[in-house]
C-alpha cells in the first residue's frame, strides 16, 4: 500500500524541504531498502523531531507511530501525520490516546502492504547508546504473525556528524532485514529487533569514548567518499591502538596551535592556500549578501537554540521551530519589498542568494576554517596532514583482507 492522501504528500513535501534546510545532506547508506510487501521499520530516535526529516527521506511511504502530544495542535497533526499513542508520560501530562485502537490501525496497515516506522526508544538522545526499547514494535510483529501476516522487521540508524549544527550532514543506516518465523513471541521478536538496532546504532561505554569516534568518523569522510555512519560503526569496536593514537595526536595538535575546529576537528587546506583563498573569495560575497538579507531570521534561529533547549537533543529542533516560521515571514515581507522597490528580477535575484546561501554555508563554514588554520597556523600543517595519512593508511590496513 503506498499513501496517496493529500495529507501524507503535504507531509512528505514539507518534512524533505525541512530536511533541505536544517541538514547540508541527507544520505541513505547500508543495505537496499525492500520495495514491496508489509514492513516494519524499526528505528534509533537521536535528534528530537527533526528525526523525521532524514526518515521521511529514507521511508517516504511509511506511515509513523508518533506520540499522541504532537497531535494537539493542527500543525502537529499535519508535520506528524501518522498513528498517535499515548506514552506514560504523555498520560503523566493528561495526553491520551487510545492505543488498542493504534494497534489496531498499524496490524490494518500491514494487512494491505504498507510500511510502518516506529522509533522503539519512545523519547530521543545523543547518548552514548540507545535508550531502553520499548516492546510496541514486537508486539505489533507478533500480532501481524498471529494475523497471517509475514512482515519484514528493517532496521534504521540515524547519524548527525553534528546534532547540534546548522546544515551538517547525516546519513542514515540501514541494516539487514529480519524476517520473524511463524510462532515467534513477541519476546523474540523484541530481542531480534534490540539486535538489529544495535548494528545500526551507536554503541559506546561513555560519553568520552564517543567524541573520539565521532571525531575520527568525520575526519575519515574529509576529502573521500567514506560514509561517517559506517566509519562510526567500525570505531565502536575496540578501537586499535594506531587510531587511538592518531585521534590522541590530531587533538594534541589542535591544542598546542590552537587551532579552529570543524565538528571536533581541525582542518587544513590540503593543496596550496591560494587555491582555498581563491574559492573561499568566491562564496564570501554571497555568504555575505545571504547572511545581511537574511540577519534576522539567522538571528532568531542562533537565540533560539541557545535560549529554549533543556537538552542537545533538541537544539536543532528549536532552531526550526523559531527560525522556519521567521524566515517564512521575513523572505515573503523582503520579496514583496524587493518586488516593489526594483520589480521581479530583484525578486529573482534576492531568492537565488538565499537559496545559493543555504546550499553554500556548510562548505564554507569548513573552508573558512581550513584557510584560517592555513594563514594563521602554517607550521601545523604538515604534522597535521601527516595525522591524516596515518588515519587513513591505518583504515586501509584494517580494512584490507
Amino acid at each position: 500500500m503506498r499513501p496517496s492522501t493529500t495529507r501524507h504528500k503535504i507531509r512528505t513535501f514539507l518534512w524533505r524541504l525541512i530536511g533541505r534546510i536544517a541538514f547540508n545532506r541527507i544520505r541513505i547508506v547500508g543495505r537496499p531498502l525492500p520495495v514491496a510487501g508489509p514492513v516494519l521499520f524499526v528505528g534509533t530516535h537521536r535528534n528530537g523531531a527533526l528525526d523525521a526529516a532524514p526518515y521521511v527521506a529514507t521511508v517516504p511511504d511509511a506511515i509513523p507511530m508518533v506520540s499522541a502530544q504532537l497531535h494537539r495542535l493542527p500543525l502537529g497533526r499535519l508535520l506528524f501525520a501518522g498513528i498517535a499513542v499515548s506514552r506514560p508520560k504523555d498520560r503523566a501530562r493528561g495526553i491520551e490516546a487510545d492505543n488498542l485502537e493504534a494497534m489496531g490501525q498499524c496490524l490494518g496497515v500491514l494487512k494491505e502492504g504498507g510500511q510502518l516506522l516506529i522509533m522503539p526508544e519512545g523519547t530521543s538522545t545523543l547518548g552514548p547508546r540507545h535508550l531502553p526499547l520499548q516492546r510496541g514494535a514486537a508486539w505489533i510483529g507478533a500480532a501481524a504473525l498471529e494475523a497471517g501476516i509475514a512482515p519484514l522487521i528493517v532496521p534504521l540508524g540515524v547519524h548527525y556528524e553534528d546534532p547540534t549544527a546548522w546544515q551538517s550532514r547525516v546519513e542514515v543506516l540501514v541494516g539487514e532485514a529480519i524476517r520473524p518465523a511463524a510462532g515467534d513471541t513477541a519476546r523474540a521478536i523484541h530481542q531480534r529487533i534490540t539486535e538489529g538496532l544495535e548494528v545500526v546504532g551507536a554503541n559506546f561505554a561513555d560519553e568520552e569514548e564517543q567524541r573520539r569516534a565521532e571525531a575520527l568518523a568525520y575526519a575519515c569522510t574529509l576529502g573521500t567518499t567514506v560514509s561517517y555512519a559506517q566509519a562510526l560503526k567500525r570505531f565502536e569496536r575496540d578501537m586499535p591502538p594506531d587510531l587511538l593514537g592518531i585521534g590522541g595526536e590530531l587533538d594534541r595538535i589542535a591544542r598546542q596551535e590552537r587551532l579552529c575546529r570543524h565538528q571536533g576537528i581541525p582542518l587544513m587546506p590540503v593543496g596550496p592556500w591560494p587555491l582555498y583563498a581563491g574559492y573561499w573569495l568566491i562564496l564570501a560575497p554571497l555568504v555575505a549578501l545571504f547572511s545581511l538579507l537574511n540577519a534576522p531570521v539567522l538571528f532568531a534561529g542562533v537565540v533560539a537554540s541557545q535560549k529554549l533547549p533543556d537538552d542537545r537533543n533538541v537544539i536543532s529542533f528549536w532552531r526550526m521551530v523559531i527560525g522556519l516560521p521567521a524566515a517564512l515571514v521575513w523572505t515573503a515581507v523582503v520579496s514583496l519589498l524587493i518586488i516593489c522597490w526594483s520589480g521581479p528580477i530583484g525578486g529573482i535575484a534576492y531568492w537565488f542568494i538565499t537559496v545559493a546561501g543555504v546550499v553554500v554555508w556548510y562548505r564554507f563554514r569548513k573552508l573558512s576554517i581550513a584557510l584560517c588554520n592555513g594563514l594563521c597556523h602554517a607550521a601545523a600543517r604538515q604534522p597535521l596532514l601527516a595525522a591524516y595519512r596515518t588515519l587513513m593508511r591505518c583504515l586501509s590496513d584494517e580494512t584490507s583482507p
